[in-house]
């Protein structure tokens, strides 16, 4: 009897054992078929949304206080063909909104591709309800477009299909003004950058007169492309900041296009801007130590928000009234330029 109950109880267990094998190899089976779902499901090109913040200042991303007023923006993602990890590039529109850009990015996009990079063409405004800053600049902050950028880097890096150590930013205007204020070692080791930062750095006709009081670079590649006539963000200023980068030994140049106005690049700027807002009367505008903006040699600063800093500033000194004008030679020589640079500097 004592025997028989033995024998049942083994085979019990026995049984249960099947069962329990039969189950682990059910399960491992389907997380081996949801792996290879993962592995062959990419990544579709096309509009992307990210969650990003705004910021007033950079002293709120240097002191960790910048996740606030969040806000959900776009950007439209393309992959070239093949397999990846590629490279990518992210390309960051002005003070207009990226729809006015679109002729060039049909045509600068699909050079990228060429090359096996990617791409992310941001939207900053959209989300914002914002259709231009323009007209008035205090509407989104340095510090916001800052977030926007690395927030972007950060979503990208995120990606089977991206190479997170080959990321490199292109920006006009203020856009480019971000991505040369990107390259700043303290602000890529803030908790917003993550650890990241920029394999590479182009900025087109941006606005040189912002500057940090004292620099201290990554160390990635940065060239910037400025217009001789420039009367909204003078080339005066960038060769004074390539040349001072320069000697300081850091991988910074620049290429001049002679007799060229800003906007160059954009097929829509053939007429002049009357109520574009521009401070080039107003000297060097310095982002200090504790990551707050000063104008007027540290008279007006952002120590009470962006607006307030922006309003009293262009009361001072600001104008109205640019020159836009696209030039077909420019252009082109523009998109060889680009496509080189970042070919060069995104390697493995």
């Amino acid at each position: 009897m004592v025997l028989n109950n033995m024998k049942a109880f083994f085979k019990n267990i026995y049984t249960w054992l099947i069962l329990v094998f039969l189950v682990c190899v059910i399960l491992l089976g389907v997380a081996a078929m949801n792996r290879t779902e993962d592995r062959d499901k990419r990544t579709e090109n096309g509009e992307h949304f990210f969650l990003t913040f705004t910021p007033s200042t950079i002293s709120q991303i240097y002191r960790d206080d910048w996740r606030i007023r969040p806000r959900k923006i776009s950007g439209d993602l393309t992959l070239p063909p093949g397999e990846g990890p590629f490279p990518a590039v992210i390309i960051y529109h002005g003070h207009y909104h990226p729809d006015d850009l679109k002729p060039w990015f049909n045509k600068l996009v699909p050079r990228f591709l060429e090359q096996g990079i990617a791409t992310f063409v941001i939207d900053s405004f959209t989300g914002r309800e914002i259709m231009n800053t323009a007209f008035f600049e205090a509407r989104l902050s340095r510090a916001a477009r800052l977030t926007d950028v690395f927030q972007a880097l950060n979503m990208l890096a995120k990606l089977d299909e991206i190479d997170e150590e080959r990321i490199g930013i292109n920006g006009y205007s203020v856009g480019g003004t971000t991505a040369m204020l990107a390259a700043e070692l303290r602000l890529n080791e803030t908790s917003l950058a993550r650890g990241r930062r920029f394999a590479a750095l182009l900025p087109v006709y941006p606005s040189c007169q912002v500057r940090y009081r004292n620099h201290e670079l990554t160390g990635a590649p940065m060239l910037l492309l400025v217009a001789e006539n420039d009367d909204y963000s003078a080339s005066t200023f960038c060769e004074e900041y390539v040349k001072e980068m320069s000697t300081a030994g850091h991988a910074v140049n620049i290429k001049k296009y002679d007799n060229i106005q800003h906007g160059w690049i954009n097929d829509k700027a053939s007429t002049d801007c009357e109520d574009c807002m521009t401070f080039r009367d107003c000297g060097f505008m310095h982002i200090e130590d504790n990551g707050h903006e000063s104008a007027l040699n540290g008279e007006v600063t952002t120590l009470f928000g962006w607006r307030e800093y922006v309003e009293t500033v262009y009361r001072d000194c600001g104008t109205i009234g640019v020159i836009f004008r696209s030039n077909l030679e420019a252009q082109q020589d523009t998109l060889d330029t680009t496509v080189t640079f970042f070919k060069e500097n995104l390697r493995p």
